[in-house]
């Protein structure tokens, strides 16, 4: 089947779908989440870079670890 090209306006912009006000509003209601996640991580990743080395061992997290996570998002396997 050939591609249908067209200039008119009207048919270019009908594939668009409708944006509907409710997850317009979900959307505004979930971000101040997301930065408060963002902000959440962001902090606590900085308090593991900066622990002292006994924090680290009673919790039992080698430094080297931590940074591998900090920078990757994941433990090493």
């Amino acid at each position: 089947m050939p591609a249908q090209v067209t200039t008119d306006p009207l048919v270019a912009t009908t594939n668009v779908a409708p944006v509907s006000g409710a997850s317009v509003w979900r959307w505004l209601v979930l971000l101040p989440r997301k930065w408060a996640h963002a902000y959440k991580i962001a902090r606590d990743t900085q308090m593991l870079r900066s622990a002292p080395r006994e924090v680290l061992d009673d919790i039992g997290i080698a430094r080297r670890d931590v940074q591998f996570a900090c920078e990757h998002g994941r433990l090493p396997n």
